[in-house]
Formats: C-alpha cells, structure tokens, sequence
C-alpha cells in the first residue's frame, strides 16, 4: 500500500471540517482499500497531527530517528514502546500517541516491503508454539522409543 499523496491528505482535511470524521475515514478507506478500523486510525492520526510534524525545534533528522526507534520497537512487538517515542517527540496525549502508532502498524502491515517491518508480535508469538509444540513432539517420540527397545 503506498502512502497518501499530499492532494489525499489535505483533501481528508477538508473532509474533516466540512463535513466531519465519518466522510474522511471514507475517504481514506476507499482509497487505501484497508478495514474501516485502519481508516479510523489513519484519519485520527491525520486529524491530531495534520502536517505530520513533530514540535517546534525538532529537526528532520531528529524526527527521522524517533520514527526508526518506533518501527524497531514495533519490529520488536513493543508497542508501548513505540507509543512512548512518539509521545517525546511530540508531546502529545498518550490517546494521540496510540492512535498515531496504530496507523502505523496497520501502515507496516500493509507493506511489508518496508525498511523496519518485521514480524509481528502476534506472529513471533505463533512461531514460538510451533517450536515448542515440535520440542514436545521429539521429546514424546525419543521417550517411546526408548520404552520400546527395552521389550
């Protein structure tokens, strides 16, 4: 999924003061072809930091960093984490800050092909009881064959 053109972005403004968040999360989620609660997120994120900049006096390249240690957090399966980078860099309330980090892993979800996305906590987790379901599964073999060559 590629991001939003500038036209989106300011025409999802738009939408937002004329005529409210349901017509800009429609917006968004015919163009971006996601679920309705991506859209919602994206468009709440939008909404709390329209010009998608941090504070005053943050340069790029400050930004440019907090944003790789929220993508590693997030590669990492540490949402809260991510939430707390972006809530320095900006200030913002903690709800700003969750809504903004949503949209950004509904974003890296989306596309995989970008820098920094990683599997997710979810899906570390399922690989992890495969392993484990494998490790028993040897154990309880090796074990019955053990009992099995003694007869």
């Amino acid at each position: 999924m590629k991001p939003l053109s500038q036209a989106q972005r300011d025409q999802i403004q738009s939408a937002l003061k004329r005529q409210g968040k349901i017509a800009a999360v429609k917006l968004y989620k015919d163009w971006m072809e996601c679920s309705l609660l991506e859209a919602k997120n994206a468009v709440e994120a939008i909404q709390s930091d329209p010009d998608d900049r941090g504070p005053a006096g943050t340069s790029s390249a400050e930004r440019d960093e907090v944003m790789q240690q929220i993508d590693q957090a997030l590669a990492e399966g540490k949402r809260l984490h991510a939430v707390k980078h972006y809530r320095k860099l900006t200030g913002k309330s903690l709800r700003e800050c969750r809504a903004f980090v949503d949209s950004r892993i509904n974003q890296l979800k989306a596309n995989p092909d970008a820098p920094n996305s990683g599997p997710s906590a979810v899906e570390s987790r399922r690989s992890g009881c495969v392993s484990v379901t494998l490790v028993l599964a040897s154990l309880t073999i090796s074990f019955t064959w053990a009992i099995v060559s003694q007869l």
